[in-house]
């Protein structure tokens, strides 16, 4: 296992410069260091950073038409107009017309606000809609997150007296809308303090020039806004997000409290990571799943239980954005594997029924995972392919995309992200084409893009102080990025799934004499068995606060793993844990030389993969020396049997999946045999049909009883005849390992508690006593 990143130590100050620093600010010379690398070298530029006030923000008609956007607005609220907010499906767009709606309404504007449906709609200005909008006799439209690019729609409601303005933050074009008014904080010529505002910024700069003063009541969603767009956080954002987060702490408004209800946030802790890792993903599920409308409604309302009737729609959204999106990339990641085996560098990736809200996510996981640019498309019944693509910072998917412009219907974005339509037929024909481009040839996904950390520390340095320095230089995020630290100086290392219902995480523990450091690899989990055979020799992550039963205890967010180089003898002596793979299908792909314990489950990989190498346990090669175990053995006898017949192998790989976990479970004690035996042998007149009352009153399962019944069967203590249960005369004298289904139960039995129950070191003490 590689790193995913190239790291660099970030440039270190000069001694002298920290400490005097320090010395005038009275901040921990580690804090003062990191402050320093960040351009702040005064103790007015520190104060003003760690002390961001609301009266710094800047006079909001600063911006570009601020003056003819207030003037037309106001003119439209006190003559009772028609005003319409078209808005965006994400949480930027969402956040910004809630916030341009709350500050109409509060001066008794009449207002509507329309959000745009990804899938009929597209981005920005729609030209049917603008046409719908002036059949409506709207009067004003006012754009909030989009709007720059409306060329012919704004013209087309200008020409039909119907003006606009337009807010928003995106790149301008060579050329811009007719609009009444274009607030930008980049607008050419402006020059705006804060040229980097997210759309919830700019509305918010217009809410504060409408109401003549700063709405403090609106920095919650204007905090919101600025964390999910990912705008740098400096200066006037800082303020924002700084104060925002402050009255969601301390006074939220219902839709707020209501989601963090669902999402077991407590409002106390309640910070940027909040929004980014759990409010922005949820109010983005509405746009890639549902009506984004429903988002403004939630942030705006004053009625408790819509609040929380929308609150839980939008949890459950997301809880199938998530399903839907992990159910795509496991058909996805398979089908990427496959063309990086056939030697394509650039993945173009498609598939029938794909939703098509989530095929920019799994484009980025797959980047994330094999450094390939790639594009997922969904596969639509009228011929078309609709897709979304991703790359990293060292390739233009963009720029190599566009070579082909004339294959499609539908092409836009940037850099590293790209919309495409095109014909289902032609996806062969542009998977070829694209991957012989000499710059797609010549990617060298081997490369890594380059990351800066801030500080080198040993597991023993590590501490709540330490912590508590470092948090005074939050709200992180763009611009102010939380500190990464690289530890190297540890003793061991344990690695394992966090949680028990899924292995997306992992969860490292570092030692170092009697100190310990918890990490958590958040969607590492199919890097596990990585870490566990290459082993670790530093991870880089960001310190964070875990609280759990009121104890508060430091632990590290995992961004990358440095592998440790192991010795010859080291790597040849080794079982691997794979035990808990969540993906069989996935697992399957990476693994080596497959071996079967039973032939079903041999003969159903080898037809599903055939380009995969199957082997049965009875039948393995003694040239081998690696090899995986991926179906569970029928006893511990033919385990033993396996591992005594093959001490050549170099490398085991213990997956022992099976997809009837419920038969390796079934332990019956005799209490329960003998309990079961007295029932059936005073009971008469049983039948088949009364299985189901009989298991309850036994407090067996379904499965349990019809098992307890096949033993029995075999042993001659009951009959089946015609669905009834028949005693016979006389009980023969027999044993319960007399019954070949009873053996198979309790040899199963020994499997699970050995094999799959135990922990990894049980098993390995256990192979070597064999």
């Amino acid at each position: 296992m590689s790193l995913k990143y190239q790291w660099h130590l970030r440039e270190q100050p000069e001694d002298t410069q920290v400490k005097n620093l320090a010395h005038e600010t009275g901040l921990s010379t580690l804090v003062t260091q990191i402050l320093v690398q960040r351009g702040l070298k005064t103790p007015q530029q520190v104060h003003s950073f760690l002390q961001p006030q609301i009266a710094d923000l800047h006079d909001p008609y600063l911006l570009h038409d601020m003056d003819i956007a207030v003037e037309r607005l106001t003119q439209a609220i006190f003559a009772g107009e028609k005003i319409l907010i078209y808005g965006d499906y994400d949480a930027d767009g969402i956040t910004s017309a809630a916030i341009l709606r709350e500050a109409i309404m509060i001066l008794g504007g009449q207002v509507t606000v329309f959000i745009p449906d990804r899938f009929v709609d597209g981005y920005g200005p729609n030209q049917k809609r603008y046409e719908q909008f002036v059949q409506e006799g709207y009067q004003l439209i006012v754009t909030v997150d989009n709007g720059v690019t409306g060329l012919e729609e704004i013209q087309y409601a200008q020409e039909h007296k119907v003006d606009v303005i337009i807010t928003d933050h995106h790149t301008l074009p060579p050329k811009l809308p007719l609009a009444t008014a274009i607030v930008h904080p980049q607008y050419p010529g402006s020059n705006y303090p804060c040229p980097d505002l997210s759309g919830a910024g700019v509305a918010f700069k217009v809410a504060s020039a409408l109401l003549d003063e700063p709405p403090e009541e609106l920095l919650d969603l204007a905090a919101i806004g600025t964390v999910a767009d990912m705008v740098e956080l400096k200066e006037e954002n800082r303020v924002l997000v700084t104060w925002g987060l402050k009255q969601i702490q301390n006074e939220p408004r219902l839709g707020i409290e209501q989601l963090c209800k669902q999402a077991h946030i407590k409002l106390a802790d309640f910070d940027e990571e909040t929004i980014g890792f759990q409010i922005a993903p949820r109010l983005n599920a509405l746009g890639r799943m549902d009506d984004a409308t429903k988002g403004v409604e939630l942030l705006t309302t004053s009625d408790l239980e819509k609040a929380k009737h929308l609150a839980q729609e939008i949890d459950k959204l997301n809880q199938q954005r998530k399903d839907i999106t992990a159910e795509v990339f496991n058909d996805a990641y398979i089908k990427a594997q496959e063309q990086i085996k056939a030697g394509n560098q650039l993945l173009i990736i498609a598939g029938e029924n794909w939703h098509r809200g989530v095929l920019g996510i799994v484009a980025g996981k797959i980047v994330d995972l094999t450094n390939h640019p790639t594009v997922i498309l969904d596969i639509l019944e009228d011929g078309l392919a609709v897709g979304s693509g991703r790359s990293n910072g060292n390739f233009d998917l963009y720029q190599a995309l566009a070579v082909n412009r004339k294959l499609y219907q539908n092409f836009g974005g940037h850099a590293q992200a790209c919309g495409v339509t095109l014909a289902a037929s032609d996806l062969e024909q542009w998977r070829q084409q694209i991957n012989v481009l000499p710059t797609v040839k010549s990617l060298d996904t081997s490369k890594k893009t380059s990351r800066l950390y801030d500080l080198n520390l040993s597991v023993s340095q590590i501490n709540l102080q330490l912590l508590e320095q470092l948090q005074q230089l939050a709200p992180f995020g763009q611009g102010n990025p939380l500190p990464i630290i690289k530890i190297d100086q540890f003793d061991s290392f344990q690695a394992e799934y966090l949680g028990k219902k899924t292995q997306n995480h992992v969860k490292i523990k570092l030692r170092q004499q009697q100190q310990y450091l918890d990490i958590i690899a958040f969607g590492w989990g199919q890097q596990l068995n990585q870490i566990q055979e290459f082993g670790i020799s530093a991870v880089y992550g960001s310190l964070r606060q875990n609280k759990w039963r009121k104890q508060i205890q430091v632990q590290l967010n995992l961004q990358d793993v440095e592998e440790q180089v192991l010795s010859t003898d080291e790597a040849q002596s080794r079982l691997v844990d794979l035990r808990q793979t969540h993906n069989i299908n996935v697992q399957l792909q990476q693994a080596q030389n497959l071996v079967f314990f039973h032939q079903h489950n041999f003969q159903k990989i080898q037809d599903k993969y055939p380009q995969l190498n199957c082997v049965l346990a009875s039948d393995l090669n003694t040239n081998l020396k690696k090899v995986s175990l991926v179906d569970r053995p029928p006893s511990l006898n033919v385990f033993e049997q396996f591992v005594k017949q093959n001490q050549h192998l170099e490398r085991i790989e213990l997956i022992f999946h099976t997809y009837y976990p419920a038969y390796y479970q079934l332990n019956l004690t005799p209490q329960v045999w003998h309990r079961c035996l007295k029932y059936f042998l005073n009971h008469k007149n049983l039948t088949i049909k009364n299985l189901a009352s009989v298991a309850k009153f036994l407090k067996l399962s379904n499965l349990e009883i019809k098992f307890v019944l096949k033993v029995f069967s075999e042993l001659n203590f009951v009959k089946i005849e015609n669905g009834f249960l028949i005693n016979p005369e006389k009980i023969p004298q027999q044993q319960l390992v007399d019954s070949k289904t009873y053996c198979q139960i309790r040899d199963l039995a020994a499997v699970q508690t050995t094999l799959i129950d135990s922990h990894f070191d049980e098993i390995i003490k256990y192979t070597n006593t064999i």
